[in-house]
């Protein structure tokens, strides 16, 4: 069947299929309030340093889990417990960043520090 000049049914099933992918997508995402952490990747030559901002941000409130190629760094950062609020442009609530991994790393070798609002995250290629 030929659509007239929108396409072929195959162009039309190929942009459909990416529709409900971009859908999935979304519907699994964090909501994020404006927070997206800025990152940086590097490769090290035996493994992948990947750097994630996430200032004001406690470590028991991060969670980092590898899944395929894809690293995941959720968390949420409150509002500070001292005195009263008068004036404010740092983004609170929850937040979550993935970084695709260019290729395999061994997650049981990863190691995660947090140093001065920087993660750091050393990824062992396999």
């Amino acid at each position: 069947m030929e659509l007239d000049k929108y396409g072929t049914a195959s162009d039309l099933k190929e942009l459909l299929a990416v529709r409900d992918s971009i859908e999935e997508l979304l519907e699994r995402r964090v909501p994020t309030d404006g927070i997206t952490p800025k990152a940086e990747l590097r490769d090290l030559g035996d493994a992948y340093r990947l750097l994630v901002e996430v200032p004001g941000v406690a470590q028991e409130d991060l969670e980092i889990a590898v899944q395929g190629h894809d690293v995941v760094v959720a968390g949420h950062r409150d509002s500070e417990p001292h005195g009263d609020l008068v004036f404010s442009e740092r983004a609170r609530g929850p937040f979550q960043r993935t970084v695709t991994l260019p290729g395999d790393v061994d997650p049981e070798h990863a190691s995660a520090q947090l140093v001065a609002g920087l993660l750091i995250l050393r990824l062992p290629k396999v």
